[in-house]
C-alpha cells in the first residue's frame, strides 16, 4: 500500500474511532484534526521518517532536475551547492588532520579560499593558532592545486638554492622543509609533500621554530595528501 493511502485511510479510522469513543463530548475540531494527523503520522513506516536526503544528494537531486527542465542557470546553481557542500566537508576533513593546538594556545575555525592567479591559483585551507594572551600566532596553510608548489620543492631538494634564497632545509617528521626567517623574531616554514600538495606554518610575535617545527611533524601528511590531492 502506498505512504499517501496508508496515511489516509490510518487519518479516517482515527476520526471515526474517535467520534465513536467520545460521544457526545464536546472536542474542538481543529484539536480533533491536529490528533487525527498525529495518528496518521504514526503510520508511516519508522524507515520512511528517519530516511531524510542529505544535503549533498537533494542538491544534485535538483540539479538534475533543473537540467531536465532545461533551466541551465538553476542547474548551475544546485550543482555550485553541492560542490560547496562538498569543499566543507573536505576542510572538515583537513581539519582532523592537523595538530591540536599546544599547550596554553587556542585555534580557530578551519577556511577554505581560492589561490588568486597570481599566486598560482588553487584553494588553501587556514587554521590560525594563538596562545591564550593573544600575542604570539602561528598561521598554517595547506595549499593544493598551485603552480607555485613546484618552484618551493625545487629549493627543498637543493640546498644550494635554497641557502641562495636565504632558506635553510631542515627536517620534520621525515619531510624535508624549508626555514626561512622572516624577520628578527619570526620564521615561516615551508613542507613541500607532493607536486601540488604543501603545508606553510608563519610565525608571528616570536612564535618558537622549535613549537613550529613540532607541529609539522605531528601533521598526518598521509591523510592530507589522501584529501586534497588533485
Amino acid at each position: 500500500m502506498g505512504s499517501v493511502r496508508r496515511i489516509f485511510l490510518c487519518y479516517q479510522i482515527f476520526l471515526r474511532e474517535l467520534s465513536w469513543q467520545l460521544g457526545s463530548i464536546p472536542m474542538n475540531r481543529g484539536k480533533i484534526v491536529a490528533l487525527g494527523m498525529i495518528a496518521a503520522f504514526g503510520c508511516i513506516p519508522a524507515s520512511a521518517q528517519t530516511n531524510k536526503v542529505e544535503p549533498f544528494e537533494e542538491a544534485l537531486r535538483e540539479a538534475l532536475k533543473q537540467h531536465r527542465a532545461g533551466n541551465i542557470s538553476e542547474s548551475t546553481a544546485a550543482l555550485d551547492r553541492a560542490r560547496g557542500i562538498l569543499e566543507k566537508v573536505k576542510s572538515e576533513q583537513i581539519g582532523n588532520a592537523l595538530p591540536d593546538p599546544p599547550t596554553g594556545w587556542e585555534a580557530d575555525e578551519m577556511k577554505v579560499e581560492d589561490v588568486s592567479p597570481f599566486l598560482g591559483g588553487g584553494k588553501v585551507a587556514k587554521k590560525l593558532y594563538k596562545n591564550k594572551t593573544g600575542q604570539q600566532q602561528i598561521l598554517l596553510e595547506v595549499y593544493y592545486g598551485s603552480s607555485l608548489i613546484p618552484l618551493v620543492r625545487g629549493m627543498v631538494e637543493n640546498e644550494e638554492i635554497a641557502k641562495a634564497q636565504g632558506q635553510e632545509v631542515k627536517q620534520a617528521g621525515g619531510e624535508k622543509v624549508l626555514v626561512k626567517k622572516i624577520d628578527a623574531k619570526n620564521y615561516e616554514i615551508n613542507m613541500p609533500m607532493e607536486e601540488a600538495i604543501m603545508v606553510r606554518l608563519t610565525g608571528k610575535e616570536a612564535a618558537e621554530e622549535s613549537m613550529m617545527l613540532k607541529m609539522m611533524r605531528d601533521i598526518d601528511r598521509r591523510a592530507i595528501k589522501s584529501l586534497v590531492k588533485p
